[in-house]
């Protein structure tokens, strides 16, 4: 009788693992010809933004920690290891990376497998015991729990969740290719170097974030040659928040709290060492041009001053674009519905000033109210920000920013078709109603057709003008 089971078994998981194994290594490899620069990956939004990687060197077995980001204890990221280890730090960053840009060249399954030789050529590991450290590290990031409360990004509802969810990154799965059964994995892998692969399946939230809209374009190669990971964290950081500007200032504790480092009033001279150390190699790495840091009190009152190298708005376009059109060839090459590919806007500061245009006037006296719209662009588009701040200013909202997000969150103007522009000085053509005889107020809507098929520098001179 046990024989029988341990072939049903064995049956079960042929019928089910194998063929869905082998659709995917139909797809291993893609011609080199559809992707222009391999090194180039899509970090999820909320691996740049919130500390998935621990930077602590000291970390505890079985130590939970817990990110909170604002006094009502409310909005927080719980991170939770395995039983017996820690929470994922340094290495496990590096391999996420390295896996980023496996996942692209293997055609940007949600499924695939991986050998630890593959991680350590990307990684470029000089230890002989590279298997060991990557069986532990990818351990780690598949058995580490994420608890997100009121801060995980979901690119499928186009805004942050304010439900708790609990997920991992990816589950794992470690297949021994001596077994019988693997048999068919043996073949395809043809390396009898290799022993042991590796199954890894991306979570939906993160694998959804990665294929749609929450998602940055890094040239993967860069990050992997940043030494520190501090410096790492703040390049992916700033690139963000920066959106296509050259000049940057940021509140020290700012990027203090959210790299994160150790906070203490009595040591904070050392933290901002490290913060030093960390913008030096990103000067020295040409992704900064200089820094300086403005103290003229306390450090906790203190700013960062960081200016960029003319290059760097042409490279960030050009990640962007190259990436898109890698995606689109990848996706025509693996018979992938393009509508499920939607690619990231990037806000140009020209959009970003359009939309202030659309807002309350005293929008543009809100200091973070530009950045807040660039950010709004790079997660829900263009059209929903536009149509967001049109009915914003439409409602008279008294907190402008505060209102503008719940719009955007709540998908409040999405029956919004078009902007309409009310002015006490503009003259609105009567017509009369047929149905009621009475005159009504209706815009013009010929107008409109008529304006959308100017130029766009003649629609923005008449957008501001009008405003």
């Amino acid at each position: 009788m046990s024989k029988k089971i341990v072939k049903s078994s064995v049956w079960w998981e042929e019928t089910i693992d194998t063929p869905e194994t082998e659709i995917v290594e139909e797809n291993i490899y893609v011609d080199e010809k559809f992707i222009k620069n391999k090194s180039l990956i899509r970090m999820d939004l909320n691996l740049i933004q919130f500390p998935i990687f621990s930077k602590n060197t000291k970390r505890k077995v079985n130590q939970i920690v817990t990110y909170f980001f604002n006094k009502n204890r409310d909005t927080y990221i719980t991170v939770t290891p395995q039983a017996g280890d820690y929470i994922p730090g340094e290495t496990e960053e590096k391999i996420f990376i390295a896996l980023m840009q496996i996942m692209k060249e293997k055609g940007m399954p949600k499924k695939f497998v991986i050998s630890a030789l593959e991680l350590k050529n990307k990684i470029n590991f000089t230890t002989t015991k590279y298997n060991s450290v990557v069986e532990k590290a990818l351990s780690r990031l598949a058995s580490t729990t994420y608890v997100f409360k009121n801060t995980l990004y979901s690119s499928e509802y186009k805004g942050i969740l304010g439900e708790k969810i609990e997920t991992s990154i990816f589950n794992i799965k470690t297949i021994t290719l001596s077994k019988k059964e693997n048999k068919k994995y043996r073949d395809l892998v043809g390396d009898k170097r290799i022993k042991v692969i590796y199954e890894l399946e991306f979570s939906d939230h993160f694998y959804r974030n990665i294929i749609k809209k929450g998602y940055l374009v890094y040239d993967g190669d860069i990050l992997l040659e940043i030494e520190s990971s501090t410096a790492r964290t703040i390049y992916m950081l700033i690139e963000k928040i920066r959106f296509q500007k050259l000049y940057l200032k940021i509140d020290t504790l700012f990027l203090i709290k959210r790299i994160p480092l150790k906070y203490n009033k009595k040591n904070i001279s050392q933290t901002i060492k490290i913060l030093e150390n960390a913008l030096n190699e990103l000067v020295e790495k040409n992704l900064i041009l200089d820094f300086k840091f403005i103290k003229e009190s306390t450090w906790e009152k203190s700013e960062v001053e960081i200016n960029f190298p003319e290059s760097a708005n042409d490279e960030k376009q050009n990640r962007f674009y190259e990436d898109r059109n890698d995606f689109r060839k990848l996706i025509t090459t693996n018979g992938v519905s393009e509508t499920e590919h939607v690619m990231l806007e990037v806000p140009t500061e020209e959009n970003i000033d359009r939309i202030l245009g659309l807002l309350p006037s005293k929008a543009r006296n809100l200091k973070t109210m530009a950045r807040t719209i660039g950010e709004a662009i790079e997660k829900y588009g263009y059209e929903k920000v536009k149509n967001a701040a049109i009915y914003t200013k439409e409602q008279k909202a008294d907190k402008i920013r505060s209102y503008f997000l719940k719009t955007l969150e709540n998908n409040w103007a999405d029956d919004i078709e078009e902007p309409i522009i009310r002015s006490s000085k503009i003259d609105f053509k009567t017509i009369q109603d047929e149905n009621t005889d009475k005159d009504v107020s209706q815009w013009d809507r010929s107008l409109y057709m008529a304006f959308e098929k100017l130029p766009e520098n003649i629609q923005n001179g008449i957008e501001t003008y009008a405003y």
